[in-house]
Parts: structure tokens; C-alpha cells; sequence
């Protein structure tokens, strides 16, 4: 189940010891002031949230920048990347008060995998199991969106004790994307002991919204999140389906499994090692 990595990059939100809003007023006229560390978190784990078709490669700070902090992640790359560069030609940034408010947040453009996550949770059978794409054959590659038909749990996905995977915790939502969690950009563990990668994706994300306060609305909702959504999801911790790098064999086997709604199969590629994809 363990997708591949980009080579030589390890992409991780590292556990933060203190995220809570850091609130310092001094004077009843003065600027209520987050913690940049908080803002840090809720805006770079929001972003992947809200961009699944994007793999993210994680700075360490917010940089200063006049009024407030300018949060930029090293590098954005449409998925597949497999083995090479993070493109840094449009990376993903956003201008952010120190009272966290959040400004000028980039939009990434759509990949082959967005008209996928449009129709994730809508009942539309994209791909049936009997019809893959013709071009998907031996000594290929592709990127599969696979939605369930009825939800999940890590635990008969065989996915509880890790590693963890990129996995959908809702589908469609009123004017929103499903929620979705990755794995590999949005490590967080608090609460959890190191290292924050072992945890199944479930555990990081219920993590990272505990975290999470009503103050954190404003950042969520330019990210189309809300706070409900994300601690309903927590709550459930139900699986409605995942993002895999898989060859046709392994989609075969997947689909013989049953409990498969629907399957876009978003871009195939050749195998760069044919023994790797039967």
C-alpha cells in the first residue's frame, strides 16, 4: 500500500512542543498576536488539505515580511513526481497579519488528477473495473484516485500501524472539496512519541486538529474548511478512498477486493524499473 517517494526528499511537517494561539495583549488598543509557529501549521497543513493533486515540500518558519509573515512552501509539484525535482517555477505562497489573517493565497493550477476530485463522491463511475484506459497496460504506471463505496477503517485497510497513506476522510462536501490528508506533507504528532511518519495518516490527522481552535476559522475558511467538517472527520476516522501509484496488476488485485465505488485512473506513465510494475 506504501506509495513511492520523491527521491531524496522526505516532506514532513515536524511536531511543534507549543501550537496553541499565543494571545499577548497589553494594552486594550493593541493587536492580538498569534504564535507564528500555530499559524505555521493551520496554514501549511490547510493547503495540502485543500490540494490533493499537489505533493509539498516543507520550509521550517514563516518568513517576516511587512505587517506579518510571509508562509511559502519550498517547493509545489503536481502529482506524479516520481524521481524528479520539486518544480520551484510557482511555488505556493501567502501573505498572513500577524493577528492571522491570511492574504494573497496562491492558487495552483489543475493537474490531471483535479476533474478526478471534482467528481469524488458524487456517484459517478468514472472507470469500471472491466474497463481500464487502454494505454494502461504491462510495464505501466498510474495515478489512481480510488473511492469505496462504503467507508473504511485503517484497520481493515491494513493500514493502522503505518505506513500511513494519502486518504480521503470525507467525500464531497456543500461548495467544497472532500477533506484529505497526506501522510508525507502533513506529519503531524502531537501527542504522538517520534517519529510523527510511523503514524497511520488517521492518528496524524486527528493530531492535527486537535490542535485546531475556533480562532482558526479565518485561515480555515479561505482554504474552503471549517472547523466542524475537520473534528467531524476526526471523530469518524472513516477512509472514503486514496490516492495510489499502482501498475494494472495491483489495481486488478485492489478491484478484486469488492467495495469499490468508482476509479479514475488519472495518469499512466512507463515503469522507470519494468520489474517494479507486473
Amino acid at each position: 500500500m506504501k506509495r513511492s517517494f520523491i527521491a531524496g526528499i522526505v516532506v514532513c511537517l515536524l511536531p511543534l512542543v507549543s501550537c496553541v494561539a499565543e494571545v499577548k495583549p497589553r494594552h486594550p488598543d493593541e493587536t492580538v498576536v498569534v504564535s507564528p509557529k500555530h499559524l505555521w501549521t493551520v496554514v501549511g497543513n490547510s493547503a495540502m488539505v485543500a490540494n490533493p493533486e499537489y505533493r509539498f515540500l516543507m520550509g521550517d518558519e514563516l518568513e517576516p515580511a511587512p505587517g506579518g509573515y510571509e508562509f511559502r512552501f519550498v517547493g509545489t509539484a503536481p502529482k506524479p513526481n516520481d524521481g524528479q525535482p520539486v518544480s520551484f517555477e510557482s511555488p505556493f505562497t501567502a501573505l498572513i497579519t500577524m493577528s492571522g489573517d491570511v492574504r494573497n493565497v496562491s492558487k495552483l493550477r489543475s493537474t490531471s488528477l483535479s476533474p478526478a476530485i471534482a467528481e469524488f463522491g458524487s456517484g459517478v463511475r468514472n472507470v469500471r473495473p472491466e474497463n481500464l484506459p487502454r494505454e494502461f497496460e504491462r510495464g505501466t504506471m498510474a495515478t489512481a484516485l480510488i473511492e469505496f463505496d462504503k467507508p473504511e477503517t485503517e484497520k481493515s485497510l491494513g493500514l493502522e500501524d503505518g505506513p500511513s497513506e494519502d486518504v480521503f476522510l470525507s467525500r464531497q462536501r456543500p461548495g467544497a472539496r472532500p477533506i484529505y490528508w497526506s501522510s508525507q506533507a502533513g506529519c503531524s504528532s502531537n501527542g504522538l512519541p517520534d517519529p510523527c511518519i510511523d503514524y497511520s495518516s488517521v492518528s496524524q490527522f486527528r493530531s492535527w486538529v486537535s490542535q485546531l481552535t475556533a480562532a482558526d476559522g479565518r485561515i480555515l475558511g479561505r482554504f474552503a474548511l471549517n472547523l466542524a467538517d475537520l473534528q467531524r472527520a476526526a471523530a469518524d476516522g472513516l477512509i472514503y478512498g486514496i490516492i495510489v501509484d499502482v501498475s494494472p496488476y495491483g489495481l486488478r488485485q485492489r478491484l478484486k477486493r469488492g467495495n469499490i465505488r468508482a476509479v479514475w485512473v488519472a495518469e499512466v506513465r512507463a515503469c522507470p524499473i519494468k520489474k517494479e510494475c507486473p
